[in-house]
């Protein structure tokens, strides 16, 4: 592996984790999408419905945006 290929791979990890939220309960972890639904009022508009889980193990807040 060539040090561009190894560094753009180290790139695509961080701006995967820079793109989570941090847990507003812990403040230590990431919050994780663990599933997407339509919205029950909103849904025929295309608005979806997150449930986001903290990866702290500390934590483990579920959260529905």
């Amino acid at each position: 592996m060539s040090i561009f290929v190894e560094l753009q791979a180290v790139a695509a990890r961080l701006s995967r984790e820079e793109k989570q939220p941090v847990c507003t309960r812990c403040g230590k972890g990431r919050l994780v999408l663990i599933e997407e639904t339509p919205d029950p009022n909103f849904g025929i508009l295309g608005m979806v419905q997150q449930t986001l889980k903290c990866d702290c193990a500390d934590c483990g807040e579920v959260t529905i945006v």
